[in-house]
């Protein structure tokens, strides 16, 4: 029959996805013996047994002596009973690194498909704006630089996380517009390949905002204080105001991927110009720029760089200087207009405030909890549905990276060509 489908492919494809299984499950539970993955799995053991042989093969996953309680095993003659063999990933000699870029900071992260950490790294630097071909000249030489030390310790890298403000055209590594940098239409991952040494799994751009909602999100999931969460806001003031949500589980997209920019919602109509070209965007009267100008910082702002301002804004604030707490007084209150109409818009069960308005949570609180104790957001109310980001400044870059690393061991078909198989 013309429609029918070869069996050996269709086995083919079963055995790469069953590949895929086995490494999703001990990435997510650890060590575990061929009778443990396949109780965790559903695959019958005998498929187990062939499917590690097949992973140890091509070097993703090893095998760990443990005594029989599970725990590594303990030198002669201190041991009792014969050990046994447990799998873990391995994937040492392999690698996925990012790179994220901000006004005035670059971040540099790499880890092995195990999820061991290999290079973290913070850059305070005066990023080109305007400019993408000399910014990509700056990226290329710290991509260069870790590339050249991971390759030195015998580690590979297969691919390259870009991380950035600014949206990014679903599917591809085209930047349709980033307002802090001056950017429309550029093809970041295209400049980048043309500066960088082939990386076989090529390089992928994600938004900085969305990356960063993940981690917040994730972090949610892992906290046994707050309990099932589905519907989480997070929003961000660092460069410029950005922030994600997240819908049943999932980042909101949009049609063209650029859903949710909370730095250009509408708050003050009669308000200043946007660079977007709409009056009174909330990036305008409440971004960063607008805050370390009222606050009297431009000229620390001018001698130290963006991330520092932003840091001594905090400082300030908390000391009590006059002009800076007046600043943030004055933006608290468009961003509680902004925060309130985003609430009562999607329905959140949690909001996380991230970048300097982390420090600043209390303040924006009272008014915020108000709205979500009147929608109701099950056991979640008050001060606990709005609470102040828990990671720091490497979260985005950081989830983007283990995003890709999972992927590659969900659907390991990839990791079997790069090593010359399949």
């Amino acid at each position: 029959m013309t429609n029918s489908v070869p069996v050996r492919l269709v086995s083919s494809d079963v055995r790469e996805h069953n590949l895929g299984v086995v490494l999703t499950h001990l990435d997510q539970a650890g060590p575990a013996g061929r009778a443990e993955i396949a109780a965790g799995t559903g695959l019958v053991r005998g498929s187990v047994t062939t499917l590690v042989a097949d992973l140890v093969e091509l070097g993703l996953v090893r095998a760990v002596d443990t005594d029989a309680t599970g725990e590594p095993a303990l030198p002669e003659p201190t041991r009792i009973g014969r050990p046994r063999s447990r799998m873990e990933i391995a994937g040492t000699r392999q690698a996925v690194l990012g790179i994220q870029f901000a006004v005035d900071e670059v971040l540099v992260y790499a880890a092995d498909l195990a999820g061991r950490v290999l290079a973290r790294a913070e850059h305070h630097v005066r990023t080109p704006i305007g400019d993408p071909e000399a910014l990509v000249d700056l990226l290329a030489g710290y991509v260069t630089d870790a590339v050249n030390q991971l390759e030195a310790a015998g580690v590979a890298v297969l691919a390259l996380e870009v991380v950035l403000p600014g949206r990014i055209s679903a599917g591809s590594s085209l930047v349709t517009s980033s307002i802090e940098f001056g950017w429309y239409g550029v093809d970041i991952g295209g400049l980048l390949s043309t500066r960088l040494a082939v990386l076989p799994l090529g390089i992928s751009v994600s938004n900085d905002a969305n990356m960063a909602a993940y981690a917040e999100f994730d972090s949610l999931l892992h906290d046994p204080a707050v309990g099932r969460v589905t519907d989480m806001i997070y929003v961000k003031s660092d460069t410029g105001i950005g922030g994600g949500a997240i819908v049943d589980g999932r980042i909101l997209q949009g049609a063209r991927g650029a859903a949710f920019e909370p730095g250009h919602m509408i708050v003050s109509p009669d308000g200043p110009r946007c660079e977007c070209g709409k009056d009174g965007c909330l990036v305008v009267v409440a971004g960063p720029t607008a805050v370390l100008h009222a606050a009297g910082l431009d000229d620390f702002r001018l001698d130290r760089g963006l991330p520092e301002a932003l840091d001594e804004l905090v400082r300030r604030v908390a000391g009590g200087e006059p002009e800076a707490t007046a600043a943030l007084a004055d933006a608290a209150r468009w961003f509680r207009i902004a925060l309130s109409n985003l609430i009562v818009t999607l329905e959140p069960q949690v909001m996380v405030l991230g970048g300097y308005l982390a420090a600043f949570t209390g303040q924006l609180t009272p008014r915020v909890a108000s709205t979500l104790a009147i929608l109701g957001t099950d056991s979640l109310d008050g001060a606990h549905a709005v609470r102040a980001s828990v990671n720091g400044r490497l979260a985005a870059v950081e989830t983007a990276v283990t995003r890709r690393r999972r992927a590659f061991l969900a659907d390991p078909s990839s990791l079997r060509l790069v090593s010359g198989e399949g």
